[in-house]
């Protein structure tokens, strides 16, 4: 019988989502820790895959196994063996044909940046306190994603992927007004002030930004190269119109940057067969 896990983790510990041969890792640590209670070999596949340091505030991943009589007694057993790093949430038993990463529709991803040293929240956000930029520009090239289609620019090579066409449908960047709002779960309706609003388009020390990204789908580092290419408009090594000839042109940046991991949450994922 198949099943999906509804779960969340801290990507502190992990090289990312999916096995690796000398590193632990999100899906390692939850297959052995189902097959210590089903007692049985188990192969999962999850939503999507996440970098090394990378979290994830909602993610799913199938696997199959003979049927779990009680759910509830196993996902509190479930619950009991995992590190404190990794939470399940839900059980749901769906068809065999269900399947985790080729049938979610929708991916969000949030990265946030704060600018006012924090020791709480260095794991989750990116500290950008030493840099001046100038938003303004870095707004009028995130208004530009939504009109692309082919993110070749602003990816990774991967072999995995046969195109490199997404179908964004969001992407802001939002003021918090404190810190703690990183940790929140992701509300597509929340009513956080947008940057974009602001007459003049500057951040306060003590706030933070979040940057959110929605899709049909993502490839490879590409939130993180999006991220940190918008910094270099935004610091003025790239200009805008140069940041939109590349993508056009389908070419590698002259400069290159990867926004670090710690900030990068996978924050929600929908499919047209599970509701919240």
């Amino acid at each position: 019988m198949r099943y999906f896990l509804h779960l969340a983790y801290d990507g502190t510990n992990y090289c990312g989502w999916q096995v690796q041969a000398n590193a632990p890792s999100v899906q390692e640590t939850i297959n052995k820790a189902l097959e210590k209670l089903l007692r049985q070999h188990i192969g999962s596949m999850g939503c999507g895959r996440t970098d090394t340091g990378v979290h994830a505030k909602d993610f799913y991943m199938h696997f199959e196994c003979s049927e779990i009589a009680n759910l509830d007694n196993f996902l509190f057993r479930l619950n009991c063996v995992l590190p404190r790093d990794i939470s399940v949430f839900k059980i749901i038993p769906l068809h065999d044909k269900a399947h985790a990463r080729f049938d979610a529709t929708e991916r969000t991803y949030e990265y946030f940046m704060h600018f006012q040293k924090n020791p709480y929240i260095h794991l989750y956000s990116f500290y950008y306190g030493f840099y001046q930029v100038d938003w303004s520009k870095i707004l009028e090239a995130t208004a530009y994603l939504k009109t692309v289609s082919d993110f070749t620019s602003l990816c990774l090579p991967s072999e995995d992927f046969k195109t490199n066409i997404c179908h964004i449908s969001e992407a802001r960047w939002d003021v918090l007004p404190a810190h703690d709002r990183v940790l929140r779960p992701y509300l597509p309706d929340d009513a956080y002030e947008a940057l974009a609003h602001r007459t003049n388009p500057q951040v306060e020390p003590h706030e933070t930004l979040r940057f959110v990204f929605t899709s049909n789908r993502f490839l490879r580092g590409m939130v993180r190269k999006t991220v940190g290419t918008l910094l270099h408009v935004g610091k003025g090594k790239i200009s805008v119109d140069e940041f939109q000839q590349t993508i056009a042109d389908k070419k590698e940046f002259r400069v290159h940057y990867l926004a670090p991991p710690t900030g990068l949450f996978l924050s929600k994922i929908k499919y047209p067969y599970i509701t919240d």
